[in-house]
């Protein structure tokens, strides 16, 4: 599957410049990250919609599958993350919400989350993704500031 390499820059995510070309992936690799900050931060856009409400979701569901919802990406994360206290309690609520998010992964791909706290207002969410028949397994990680309202990431393929 064929997309083109999006990265997480600290103001959203941004196209990869190779050259004076696009940049190109071959996998997985966009998915999580849509899938947990693809959503609208300030409400929930999953769910049924009135025919002349404005949804304000991921702009590619409308695009791709507009009568699919399963398979829409309604992130709840972003939300969750600006309204919670990082604490030991919230990391499993967080944890779960991670889970929610990439749940449509799950009919092609298996999932392995982790969130870890690392300082005062600091979480570390690990993903793991095995792609199919275990050709191939990619790892994210994404630092949430929870004081800066700011994420950072890396990734490890």
């Amino acid at each position: 599957m064929a997309d083109l390499e999006m990265i997480e820059s600290g103001s959203g995510g941004d196209l990869v410049l190779k050259g004076n070309d696009l940049s190109v992936i071959n996998g997985f690799q966009n998915m999580p990250y849509i899938g947990i900050f693809g959503g609208n931060p300030d409400q929930s856009t999953a769910g049924a919609k009135e025919p002349d409400e404005q949804a304000l979701d991921f702009w590619g569901n409308h695009l791709f599958s507009p009568n699919k919802a399963k398979i829409q990406f309604n992130s709840e994360l972003e939300m969750k993350l600006r309204g919670l206290a990082i604490t030991s309690n919230s990391r499993i609520q967080i944890e779960r919400t991670v889970l929610k998010d990439l749940a449509f992964m799950s009919d092609f791909a298996g999932l392995f989350v982790e969130v870890t706290l690392t300082g005062v207002d600091r979480i570390l969410i690990y993903i793991r993704i095995d792609e199919p028949n275990n050709l191939q397994s990619n790892e994210f990680t994404y630092i949430w500031d929870s004081t800066n309202s700011e994420l950072t990431t890396s990734t490890n393929d």
